[in-house]
Formats: C-alpha cells, sequence, structure tokens
C-alpha cells in the first residue's frame, strides 16, 4: 500500500513539474463527475427517496467524536488535567470545537477538483474536471513538506477533509509554484475509519481548527496548515 501510495505522488510530481513549463496555459473544460477507478461517496437516501440529512452542528460534534476516538489517550492527557472531574475529554473537546468551527464549514463546503490552479494572474483560473469527492467538503487540517528549487517550488500535504455526509477523508496534495502561477493536484488516499487511516498529528489537527476559527472571527478563508 505505502509502495502505491509513494508511486501515485511520484508520478503526481513528475506530471505538476511537466506542466510548470507551460503553467500559463490554462487547462479548460466543462465539470464533469470522476469516471476513472477511485471510490466515490453515493449520495445517501432515506426510505421516502430524499437525500441524507446535510452536516449539522450537532452531526459534527458526532463526527468529531468518533475522529477524536482514534487518536491515543496520551493526546488528550492535557484536556484531562484541565477538566479535572473525571469528564471524557474527548466528548468535551468535540463539543466545544464543533460550536466553533460548525459556522465555517458550512459556509466553506465547495465542490473540490483534482486539479486547480492559476497563471498568475488571479483573472483565469482553472480546474480539472473530474470532481475528489461525491459531496462538497471542507478542509480541516493540513501537514505540508516542502521542496525549493531555483525554477519552482514543490509542496506536498497531507490533509483532512470533512465531507458534507460527516465522512472524513485523507487527501494527499501535490503543488508547484513558477513565477506567479500555481498548479495543485490531490488524490484521495482513504476515508478515515480507524487510527492507521489517520494523516496528520493531534497537534495539527488542533492547528487547523486554530486557523479555523481565527478565520472565522476575522471573515476570512483559513490558511492551512
Amino acid at each position: 500500500m505505502k509502495n502505491k501510495k509513494v508511486k501515485t505522488m511520484l508520478s503526481a510530481a513528475v506530471m505538476m513539474i511537466a506542466a510548470g513549463s507551460g503553467i500559463c496555459c490554462a487547462w479548460k473544460a466543462g465539470r464533469k463527475k470522476k469516471t476513472d477507478d477511485t471510490e466515490i461517496k453515493e449520495p445517501v437516501f432515506d426510505e421516502e427517496g430524499l437525500a441524507e440529512e446535510k452536516l449539522t452542528e450537532e452531526k459534527l460534534r458526532e463526527c468529531l467524536l468518533r475522529l477524536f476516538g482514534l487518536y491515543e489517550d496520551c493526546e488528550f492527557d492535557d484536556l484531562v488535567e484541565f477538566l479535572g472531574d473525571g469528564s471524557d475529554p474527548r466528548e468535551y473537546a468535540a463539543e466545544n470545537y464543533a460550536a466553533q468551527i460548525f459556522p465555517y464549514i458550512k459556509k466553506n463546503m465547495k465542490d473540490v477538483m483534482m486539479l486547480t490552479g492559476d497563471d498568475g494572474t488571479g483573472k483565469e483560473p482553472f480546474y480539472m474536471t473530474d470532481e475528489l469527492f461525491y459531496y462538497p467538503a471542507c478542509i480541516i487540517g493540513s501537514r505540508i513538506r516542502e521542496l525549493y528549487t531555483d525554477r519552482f517550488a514543490l509542496c506536498r500535504e497531507s490533509e483532512i477533509w470533512i465531507l458534507e455526509n460527516g465522512e472524513f477523508a485523507s487527501v494527499y496534495s501535490i503543488s508547484l509554484r513558477k513565477g506567479g502561477g500555481r498548479l495543485t493536484y490531490r488524490f484521495l488516499d482513504t476515508y478515515i475509519s480507524e487510527p492507521g487511516d489517520i494523516p496528520i498529528c493531534f497537534d495539527d489537527l488542533e492547528s487547523g481548527f486554530s486557523q479555523i476559527i481565527e478565520a472565522e472571527e476575522e471573515g476570512r478563508v483559513a490558511e492551512l496548515p
């Protein structure tokens, strides 16, 4: 599995570098759904044919509690000491963060494209026609690795996205910046359901939450990580 991820990332890096020489030539095409073999979550419908309930603050709290349950107990030691009354630190953290980040997440849910970028002017953005998820999603945390050369900057990120249906996704992102232009390619690693699926440490996740809370207070988009 690890070798497959490495090969995929290297292939993406080669694609990005090759594209860098012509970064100002935007790839423009109409949007469509994914047609490759990447896993896509189909929408869930109830017995009456209505779409599954969208994300609410209460549902976000439940989702965060589930995510926090995948992290080690030691990540919550400081919170245990802070509470000091035997309360469940994960439940406290889930309720506290859900109340603070829900308004931002709700406003910033979007269709996520596999490939995005611009030519440096900010006036000609472009995106690949394939969507990364079936549902709209919002990024909530990331960890970054960067490589700089005289010609370009290559950045690899491990990201956590929350989907509108309440699932969390582990995503890898590779970005190439040259001059004023930028290309970013994302691919889905897995939907998070067990500890080994988590792409970032708890400190990075909390850092993302702090950025989201600050961005919501200032009315802007969060700069993660």
